[in-house]
């Protein structure tokens, strides 16, 4: 159960992130969109890399093959708005991101995944939600400069952060990791009969 949620997660919140990139990529100038790539990719294939190597535990060549693809198809959809310095950040982390999480996802023993997956899933949230705050805030600061321009017709001062909204936080953090607490602890308990497997003995299949 968990497993499912953390792959319909990853996919849509790397979706979101992407299309906030392509809207606001006129914000995303030189290196700041170089961050936003690289830690979209890195994260991302990350989370994707230890999933794949839990559902392919035992074959660490297709999971580290699959990750790959990914890292190739995500680094270039975050990129692509920006430039081809971005292109190349962004499946750069991916791959260090997916293959890291392929070797990590099968060396967990199956016992243990959904702990694993409930920690890689909240880091997940957690950086996604600043990378978006930072889109946020790089066109809020861009909108406070273009205002003080206009007031006064010379050089403003530099724009605080932008406001921290209750409801982004809800919305995009808090909701999904309650989510995940209820589906790790519904899913945690094995079933009657059943002998955990321990790592050992996965590898040694």
């Amino acid at each position: 159960m968990l497993l499912n949620i953390s792959v319909v997660m990853v996919l849509v919140y790397t979706a979101v992130c992407i299309g906030y990139v392509q809207i606001h990529r006129q914000h995303l100038l030189n290196m700041t969109g170089n961050m936003v790539a690289m830690t979209t990719g890195l994260i991302s294939n990350l989370t994707i890399g230890v999933i794949l190597g839990m559902m392919f535990a035992g074959d660490l060549v297709l999971s580290t093959g699959l990750s790959v693809l990914f890292c190739f198809a995500i680094g270039y959809l975050v990129g692509k708005p920006l430039h081809l310095l971005a292109v190349i950040e962004g499946i750069g982390g991916g791959i260090m991101g997916g293959l890291h999480g392929a070797m990590l996802g099968e060396m967990i023993p199956r016992a243990r995944w959904d702990v694993m997956l409930f920690i890689m899933d909240a880091l997940f949230i957690a950086m996604t939600a600043m990378v978006m705050y930072l889109i946020h805030n790089q066109k809020y600061k861009a909108r406070e400069a273009a205002d003080e321009e206009e007031r006064t017709e010379g050089a403003g001062q530099v724009p605080a952060l932008m406001p921290i909204r209750l409801s982004f936080w809800m919305l995009y953090i808090i909701l999904p990791v309650v989510t995940l607490c209820a589906a790790a602890i519904f899913s945690h308990s094995v079933p009657a009969g059943e002998v955990p497997v321990t790592g050992h003995e996965m590898h040694s299949m």
